[in-house]
């Protein structure tokens, strides 16, 4: 399947959930909530308001109607972090325990533009107007500082296992950063604002999406190559995915919605990965 909050039909403006059969590009359901995280698992998804079940849409966690809240979860979907910045003021970072939502830690005194947990199940990324820090997620000790973004960090990805911290900004592209040497390897500006760089599950690619030009891009992490790059959209790109073999890299379009499904000129578009 593939997920998306793009219109599942050409006169939808909802911006809910769809789900779709990623064979043939078939609508599968559609929920009545804009995703901006979903549980590894797909037991699970979050909205800025709060966290739901899939199957059900049943609310599980809610974060406040004044407060607007970033979300990711944990590689076993058994908790998930939430970044909280309410209408007064107030702004932290807290980490549930999904089953029963109980608070597990509550730490930090800004509320971050994005976050990321490492593989590790243990160590949480943070990204704010221009540093990345990183936290022990239970105990809400800070770990370690990464310095030297220029801009605000929009989007933040662990590579599979956990060596690497890949980070978009809201102007100079992507870095990639060595979580242990607290090092910079790569530095990218492919103009305009990065989305959420997307690691490939092998981990030797990153692929990312530009909201100014409407491209995405694919990267050698190895190297620091751009392999490739494609308009896909005139109104900017704010996402990719790899699918779990890492065959194929999945980016929103406005390709057209007259003709349907998205391969035909819909609002998703599916690349073959080739290297």
């Amino acid at each position: 399947m593939v997920a998306s909050d793009g219109p599942a039909a050409p006169d939808d403006v909802s911006h809910d959930l769809t789900l779709w059969n990623f064979v043939d590009g078939r609508l599968i359901r559609q929920l009545s909530a804009e995703p901006r995280a979903i549980s590894r698992d797909w037991k699970y998804y979050a909205t800025d308001h709060g966290v739901l079940e899939m199957e059900t849409g049943k609310p599980l966690i809610s974060s406040g109607k004044d407060v607007y809240a970033v979300h990711a979860f944990s590689p076993d979907s058994r908790y998930v972090a939430e970044s909280i910045q309410s209408q007064r003021g107030h702004a932290h970072i807290r980490v549930l325990e999904l089953a029963s939502g109980k608070q597990v830690s509550a730490f930090g005194r800004h509320a971050p533009f994005s976050i990321a947990m490492s593989p590790d199940g243990a160590t949480l990324a943070s990204g704010h107007w221009d540093i990345v820090t990183l936290w022990n997620m239970f105990t809400g000790k800070r770990l370690a500082v990464f310095r030297g973004f220029g801009r605000y960090v929009g989007g933040l990805s662990f590579s599979p296992d956990g060596r690497l911290l890949a980070a978009g900004t809201d102007a100079g592209g992507p870095q990639i950063w060595a979580v242990r040497r607290l090092s910079r390897v790569e530095s990218l500006d492919i103009g305009g604002g990065a989305s959420e760089p997307e690691f490939s599950p092998d981990g030797r690619l990153v692929a990312v999406g530009v909201y100014g030009t409407g491209t995405a891009w694919l990267i050698d992490v190895g190297s620091g190559i751009i392999i490739d790059r494609q308009k896909v959209s005139d109104i900017g790109c704010g996402s990719v995915a790899f699918s779990p073999d890492g065959r194929f890299l999945i980016t929103p379009s406005t390709g057209g919605l007259i003709k349907w499904p998205y391969d035909k000129g819909g609002t998703i578009r599916v690349f073959r990965v080739t290297r």
